[in-house]
Parts: structure tokens; C-alpha cells; sequence
């Protein structure tokens, strides 16, 4: 048996046999049956330990702990004679994934409070989708809020979100987990889309006119709704509120060219550039006024990037096709990499020292797969939605997944 520090391509060759013969055994006489492989990764120093190691290799060194159907399966008892049997220290705890379903044909969840509480929308073969509130011990409700195209968390027990009616026209509406909820439209407006709301009740989204141009909105608490423009904008595009009240989200100039802002409505307004050439694109935002998201070309060639209060601009270093969907108070942006297209996607944490990991679910390893983190909480929970697909098939609904432990 080879023993740290003789991390040699044969000796962990000799490890991996080791864990076949020794810890597989193991496991059948416990009667476990995990769908768990251990991985050769490159040679780390003697002197590294699994802490040190991508977050991406420790997933396939160890597998993190298997969960199927909101069911926890841990290995964490025998993570210590598996990374030992394979040369490595055993100094760091895995990410521990929760997999969850609101509705058997489909589960997207899309905000995560403070708590770790999740919203979202969840659908269900011939009928129409619903929104879900799932609780912190697992539990999960079904409301009577409209069928939606998005929806959030309003407040402390509120939740908002946008839908379209028979006419396909949009409407917003808010109201508590229980119900009854109450429709609001910008005045004046042939659509209206709320599309972020902050922990004091007050909404932010975007409204389109007769011109189908598209126009800034704050709903307050009470249920005033502000119009406004960023200054010299010919379309205004909010998509972000923080708990001050500044707005983020995207503008266009009067050449089309697309611009990113942050502000507050009835005061001064910043712009921001995204590279040339730049089509579409997404904003999202902190307490601390700093904004993520992605920018993308007219053939959705798109990068993540991080927007300083102090006018930074940085591109994340991810590869292939790169979006971010959200930056918690910390600084800390979630986000998917990988085919544009076709080919397997997967997550990924953004740190605020420029160093990121991988959030993959386990077995989401095959071609066409996918792990798509949606929102990171101030705690570090991470909230997202994944799929198993394989080239012969396999599992193509999208179920919902919580990961801890990403460090």
C-alpha cells in the first residue's frame, strides 16, 4: 500500500485497486449500494491537503454523500479509509447534496432566503405549473398562487411573482405563503414584470408601453408604484433590489447597445459597459451594491462578471459558455459553465479571492447532464436544479437540489 507523501501516478493506481478490493467489500457487507466511484486525480505535493484540493477534484476523489428523493445517504464515516487508501489527507468535509421534488415532472426552484427556505415552481403532467415553498426540515407546501413565469421571496413571509393570462398579457402579484394574493399592474402599462423584491417588501421589475419599450418600477410595501428611467436609457431593464433601495439591472442606448446600471430611483444613477458586441445579459446584486451576472453576444457566447461599487469590472475565469445567476452578501456568485448548447453543464461557486469550485450532483457526470445552481444564501447553501441524461436516455426530468459544504 502507498502512503502519503508517495503520491505517484502508480501508487495512486495502487490505491484505487485497494479501495476496489478493501472498501467496496466493506460497504456490501453493510448492505450500502451507492452509485460511488473514486476517481484518479492529478498528483498533488506532500505537503497539500484535500482542503487544498479543487473543489471539483474532491467531489470525484470522494463522491461527496449520495441523496436521492430528499433521502441523506452519507459515506462520511468511511471518507477517512477512503482518503487514506487513495494517499490523501483527510482534513475537509464534502459537499452533501439534497435532492428534492414539489411535482414528479418537474421541480425549478428559484430564491433562497436567509433561512434556507426555497420558492419556486414545480409542474406536473397535464397540469398547469404551481408554486412551492419548501421549509428548512424539507417540507414542502403547494400555494394557491398563480401558475408563474418567476416568482420570489416578498419580505419575511411574502412571496411575489409575475404570470400571463389568457390574453398572454403579464401581471405581477404578492402576497403571503397562504394566500390570498393580490394582482398589481404598472399603470398605463400593456405588461408587467416584477422581477426582484428585498426583505422590505419593496419590488422592483419592469413594465413595457404601448411601443413595447420597456420601462424601470418600484412597488413599495404598502403598494405605491414608482415609474421610472435611467437617465439617457432608451429602454430601462431592473432586475435586482437590495435592502437600500438601489436598483440593478440592464439598459440600451440610443444605438442599441446593451449597458449595465445600479441607482436609486429618484436619485443618481451609474452605468456601466459590458465588452463590444455584447447582446443580452443579466444583473443581479448584494447589500453592498456589488453586481453579477453574465453578457453575451448575439449568439449567446456568454461570460460571468463581477461590477465593483468602485467601478471594477471583472470577467470570471470559467470555461466554456459561463452565466451567473446570483451573488450572496459575501460576494460569493453562483453560476453554471460548460456547452453552449449540447454537453454536460455544471456549477460552479465563485469566491471573492478570484478562486472558484465546482458544484456537480452526483452522477450529473454523463454527456447532456446538468447542475445548475440558482441562488447562494449569506450562510453558504446552495440552491439549484439538476438533470441526468445520457445519450441513451436516462432521467431527463429536472429536480431541485440543496448543497452544503461548498468551500
Amino acid at each position: 500500500m502507498c502512503w502519503v507523501p508517495a503520491r505517484t501516478a502508480a501508487c495512486i493506481k495502487q490505491n484505487l485497486q485497494n479501495f476496489d478490493n478493501l472498501i467496496k467489500p466493506y460497504l456490501t457487507s453493510l448492505k450500502y449500494r451507492p452509485d460511488f466511484r473514486l476517481y484518479a486525480t492529478a498528483p498533488v505535493s506532500s505537503h497539500e491537503s484535500v482542503s487544498t484540493i479543487p473543489n471539483h477534484a474532491r467531489s470525484k476523489i470522494f463522491g461527496g454523500e449520495i441523496h436521492m428523493h430528499s433521502k441523506t445517504t452519507s459515506l462520511t464515516p468511511l471518507l477517512a479509509l477512503a482518503l487514506m487508501l487513495a494517499g490523501l489527507n483527510t482534513s475537509a468535509s464534502a459537499q452533501t447534496y439534497t435532492s428534492f421534488d414539489a411535482l414528479p415532472n418537474g421541480t425549478f426552484p428559484s430564491e433562497m432566503d436567509s433561512s434556507g427556505r426555497i420558492v419556486g415552481r414545480a409542474v406536473e403532467t397535464g397540469q398547469p405549473g404551481l408554486v412551492f415553498v419548501r421549509e428548512t426540515d424539507g417540507t414542502i407546501t403547494l400555494t394557491t398562487a398563480p401558475a408563474s413565469d418567476w416568482v420570489g421571496f416578498s419580505g419575511s413571509d411574502d412571496i411575489v411573482g409575475r404570470y400571463q393570462d389568457t390574453n398572454y398579457i403579464e401581471h405581477g402579484y404578492v402576497g403571503p405563503i397562504a394566500g390570498p394574493f393580490t394582482t398589481f399592474d404598472v399603470e398605463g402599462s400593456t405588461g408587467t414584470y416584477p422581477s426582484k423584491a428585498n426583505a422590505s417588501g419593496e419590488i422592483a421589475g419592469f413594465w413595457t408601453d404601448a411601443s413595447n419599450k420597456l420601462h424601470g418600477s418600484v412597488r413599495s410595501a404598502s403598494g405605491t408604484i414608482t415609474k421610472f428611467d435611467v437617465p439617457g436609457a432608451v429602454t430601462t431593464q431592473p432586475e435586482a433590489i437590495n435592502s437600500s433601495g438601489q436598483v440593478a439591472g440592464l439598459t440600451t442606448d440610443s444605438k442599441g447597445v446593451l449597458h449595465g446600471f445600479i441607482g436609486t430611483p429618484g436619485g443618481k444613477f451609474a452605468t456601466f459597459n459590458f465588452p463590444s458586441g455584447t447582446a443580452s445579459g443579466l444583473a443581479k446584486m448584494n447589500d453592498a451594491g456589488q453586481v453579477a451576472g453574465y453578457y453575451a453576444d448575439s449568439n449567446f457566447n456568454a461570460h460571468a462578471y463581477l461590477r465593483n461599487p468602485n467601478g471594477t469590472f471583472t470577467t470570471l475565469n470559467e470555461s466554456g459558455q459561463v452565466t451567473a445567476s446570483a451573488i450572496n452578501q459575501g460576494g460569493f456568485i453562483v453560476g453554471v459553465f460548460g456547452g453552449k448548447y449540447h454537453g454536460r453543464k455544471d456549477g460552479f461557486m465563485w469566491r471573492p479571492d478570484g478562486t472558484s469550485a465546482t458544484i456537480e450532483f452526483p452522477g450529473a457526470d454523463t454527456i447532456n447532464s446538468s447542475t445548475k445552481p440558482a441562488d447562494i444564501n449569506q450562510t453558504g447553501i446552495i440552491l439549484g436544479n439538476y438533470q441526468l441524461t445520457t445519450t441513451s436516455g436516462g432521467d431527463t426530468v429536472w429536480h431541485g437540489f440543496v448543497v452544503t459544504g461548498v468551500h
